[in-house]
């Protein structure tokens, strides 16, 4: 997708960035003194460093067991019947990685930061999953794979395949043309006595009389060029015979416009008249610059629905359809891309991880003014409460309307200026939600940002190898 300012803020537009567990009104307490207990109810829980996910409803609907991996089969369709389809060996050795859509990274970091609120790492993550143009899919044989399991990639539109004659005939019928100029000219009509015309039964384009020398030519460039996808018997048997003479009269017309194919330029152009020998230079001489093979590649999760190769196609779209539902993966890329734009990380106490762009620091309420020891105080006392819930605590006198406002009251006034001082210094953790937090209570570790240009090189090219996708 070429980038415009149009999309480049569709991305953050759509990329919404108030969790689903944001949008719901508060009920109850959601921080412990150890950390979140009920803090995300979308249904994302982490538990320590390996991200397990907790038992119960995902906010998506019920998992839906689809691959029983031990007997290399799938089972269930889209319309719930039962099918069996044997695995694909190569499969097995991929390995899926996802990557945030570049474009949208820095737009988003800066909206978070401009809010001074901490967001949800997963929930964040699972907003790039929710376009396929938000993210990117890299696709790697595992180590010990072995030369058995290749990968190829068209370099002109980066779809990947697994067979290089799968990539050999995408590359001829799609992208023929940044290779090779088609020349028309108009000569004289074909001569003979011809009663009959063959025509594509799907495109119906005229192929010609079967006793005509140029017939299997013509066959060839049409199904290779649009129908490579089936066998070739199987379009020999859509093609039909026409006994007409005005259709017969009509390919004879169409035959006036004869084609060159020409290659390269100056002296090392060729040209030839006939459609096999030009398929023939192609593959001898432009498919190396137009494949690309190799043990890993990247390719927009855009293009996906699009793969030729079926396995590789279903394969992908199952990977994608489990990261959404828990994007463990693709959140480890977003937490280093944030951290390269200037966002904090830390974990909560039962290890629930947040971006945030203002590091939390803990503040000693005891040599603070009296009004910061009020919030403070208060908010160590009530984890996980709403500001307007800290107002009425430390102000019960006053009425709804003045704690709603607070222009209309100094006292709310001051306590407003003071929380929002606190939050923007980090001495208070304000989440996407409204709730509040005091670090000492909530944060159990913290990950500074770490700009580019202060990475080691050996970071930046681990770095670079998780997340690169230009």
């Amino acid at each position: 997708m070429a980038e415009t300012p149009e999309n480049k803020e569709q991305l953050v537009i759509d990329l919404s960035f108030v969790p689903s567990w944001a949008r719901r009104p508060p009920s109850g307490p959601a921080v412990s003194g150890s950390g979140f207990e009920e803090v995300n109810r979308g249904g994302w829980r982490e538990r320590g460093d390996r991200g397990r996910r907790e038992e119960g409803r995902s906010p998506r609907g019920p998992r839906r067991e689809g691959r029983d991996r031990r007997e290399g089969k799938v089972e269930g369709t889209a319309r719930g019947a039962p099918v069996e389809q044997k695995l694909d060996e190569r499969l097995a050795n991929l390995e899926i990685t996802f990557l945030p859509e570049r474009r949208g990274l820095a737009p988003l970091a800066h909206r978070l930061a401009r809010s001074f609120r901490a967001y949800s790492l997963f929930e964040v993550s699972a907003l790039f999953l929710s376009k396929p143009e938000f993210f990117a899919v890299r696709i790697a044989v595992r180590e010990g794979g072995g030369q058995a399991c290749r990968l190829y990639q068209c370099a002109a539109c980066k779809a990947v395949f697994l067979d290089r004659e799968a990539v050999a005939s995408h590359v001829f019928s799609r992208h023929f043309e940044r290779y090779c100029r088609k020349e028309e000219k108009e000569t004289e009509p074909p001569k003979g006595n011809f009663v009959c015309v063959a025509r594509c039964g799907m495109s119906g384009q005229l192929l010609g009389p079967p006793n005509y020398h140029g017939y299997g030519d013509r066959l060839l460039e049409v199904y290779k060029s649009r129908y490579a996808h089936l066998s070739l018997d199987t379009y020999r048997a859509k093609v039909e015979t026409v006994h007409d003479a005005a259709v017969v009269e009509q390919w004879k017309n169409e035959m006036r416009r004869q084609v060159t194919y020409h290659f390269g330029e100056g002296e090392g152009a060729v040209s030839f008249a006939r459609f096999g020998e030009a398929e023939a230079w192609f593959r001898e001489h432009c498919l190396t610059e137009a494949i690309q093979d190799g043990d890993h590649f990247v390719m927009p999760g855009s293009d996906i629905p699009g793969l030729e190769d079926a396995g590789l196609r279903a394969f992908l779209q199952e990977a994608v359809q489990r990261e959404s539902r828990f994007p463990l993966r693709l959140s480890v890329a977003v937490r280093l891309a944030f951290r390269h734009l200037g966002l904090h990380t830390f974990k909560t106490g039962d290890g629930h991880t947040f971006l945030t762009a203002v590091q939390p620091s803990a503040i000693d309420a005891t040599t603070a003014v009296p009004v910061i020891r009020e919030i403070i105080d208060y908010i160590t006392a009530h984890p996980g409460c709403m500001r307007q819930e800290m107002l009425a605590g430390l102000r019960p006198g006053l009425d709804a309307a003045a704690l709603a406002d607070a222009s209309t009251s100094p006292e709310v006034q001051e306590l407003s200026t003071q929380l929002r001082w606190l939050v923007e210094k980090g001495h208070v953790i304000e989440f996407s939600d409204g709730r509040l937090a005091a670090p000492r209570e909530t944060v159990a570790r913290v990950q500074p940002a770490c700009p580019r240009h202060g990475h080691s090189r050996r970071e930046r090219r681990r770095t670079d190898k998780q997340g690169s996708h230009t």
